[in-house]
């Protein structure tokens, strides 16, 4: 059974999702938040690299097996719960042999032949040939597969004559040994046709690997024509129980983009350096936050009243002031800056202020004593309330967009290389 535990983290004001797919092998998961209260639904963010299907970004797992997602941009002091959907996608396909292999299939026996051939219409399709003495049986590559998961086997499949056939796959240990063979037994007819086997992995495998079998001993000449062929896992789902990460009455100042920089931002500062708190980043003021307009009043000839016409008002703006009480906090919120991507600021509930996402302008850095040994430093963060910012978390190094340029000065470079952005994310500039 595919499961999700969500487990608030306090502390570091997160909420720790453990996912467990390993039922239906999922490659890829999508993770929603919901709130408790109004249901809303917003995306959680992915780790490192996503994949795109049907428009969503999912955070790639392996073979189901257990990944770990934080959800680090949750509401604070509210509940929430969190739903989890993964989609049925192809573990492996052949949706042509027009490239000559017949890779990644290969038959059982040298007495059988697989080769590339073609309609008149140019459709191309991978022949086995029966030789009149063996039983003509081809097998696809070994995909890791888990206990329990559950899979359907598709094969679009014409013969040049009415030839019983099996479809199906074969459940392998670690040795390589056959566990088991979930298979279904088809008349394949000379018109091309769609058929479907599926099975559950036993206990002890793997693995699973597709086959196809003529079933008997055809005569020699017979062929079974592949056009293509599909295994795929299935769908699945699962939902949370709700949490509530408690502000601890503090906020904090978070980077989405790369959690490592958050910052636990404290109320009561003492600016006295010889008194506690000895570190710490704390909030001094936020300043007025303004609306600007956006509309617009014509004049009309003729009419005392002009006529408006108006979108939506922008965000607010205002600017933040914090206080860092030592270099090494100094140096903390210089970092989380840096990148200039949108933070998260996030207010105790009981201030009535929403999170928001600022896109900070130019930043002021003040020192507060003539001696500037003395670390306290105050942080001016002009900013716009915006979106929250696109993509996915930073991932390991070596897999992200910033360490492309270690390697490639230029996007021409990295053109020539013949990357895609999928290969960029994935480690592949290095």
């Amino acid at each position: 059974m595919s499961t999700i535990t969500a487990t608030a983290d306090n502390t570091k004001s997160q909420v720790r999702l453990d996912l467990d797919f390993s039922d239906i092998d999922a490659p890829y998961a999508y993770v929603q938040r919901v709130n408790a209260t109004t249901g809303e639904k917003v995306a959680v963010r992915g780790h490192g690299s996503s994949t795109t299907i049907s428009g969503l970004a999912h955070a790639p797992m392996q073979a189901g097996y257990k990944a770990v997602l934080y959800d680090t941009e949750m509401t604070l002091d509210q509940g929430f719960y969190y739903t989890v959907t993964a989609p049925s996608v192809t573990l492996n396909v052949t949706s042509t042999f027009s490239a000559g292999y017949t890779e990644p299939w290969w038959p059982t026996s040298s007495a059988v032949t697989a080769r590339v051939a073609s309609l008149r219409n140019g459709t191309y399709y991978m022949a086995v040939i029966a030789d009149g003495a063996a039983t003509p049986t081809v097998r696809a590559e070994n995909i890791p597969a888990t206990p329990g998961a559950s899979f359907t086997l598709t094969a679009s499949l014409s013969a040049s004559v009415g030839q019983s056939t099996l479809i199906g796959m074969s459940f392998r240990d670690a040795t390589g040994s056959i566990l088991s063979t979930s298979s279904a037994t088809v008349s394949v007819t000379t018109s091309q046709a769609t058929y479907t086997a599926s099975g559950t992995a036993p206990a002890g495998t793997v693995s699973v690997q597709p086959i196809l079998q003529m079933t008997g001993t055809p005569s020699a000449g017979v062929t079974l024509q592949v056009f293509s062929v599909a295994l795929t896992n299935a769908a699945g789902s699962a939902t949370s129980g709700t949490v509530t990460v408690a502000s601890n009455a503090t906020c904090w100042l978070k980077d989405p983009l790369r959690p490592g920089n958050s910052i636990r931002v404290d109320f009561c500062f003492d600016p006295n350096p010889l008194c506690t708190p000895t570190q710490g980043v704390f909030f001094q003021s936020m300043a007025e936050m303004a609306r600007g307009a956006n509309a617009a009043n014509f004049n009309v000839n003729n009419q005392q009243q002009p006529v408006v016409t108006a979108k939506t008002r922008s965000a607010p703006t205002s600017t933040l002031t914090l206080v860092s009480r030592t270099f090494t906090d100094k140096d903390r919120l210089n970092t989380i800056l840096d990148a200039g991507s949108p933070l998260l600021f996030q207010v105790p509930s009981d201030y009535g202020v929403p999170q928001m996402f600022l896109s900070i302008a130019g930043t002021t850095e003040s020192r507060v004593f003539p001696d500037h040994r003395f670390p306290i430093r105050i942080f001016q963060l002009p900013f716009a309330s915006v979106a929250s910012p696109g993509g996915p978390m930073q991932g390991t190094i070596g897999a992200r967009w910033a360490d492309t340029c270690n390697v490639y000065a230029t996007w021409a470079a990295v053109t020539a290389a013949g990357l895609t952005w999928t290969q960029v994310l994935d480690g592949a500039a290095g």
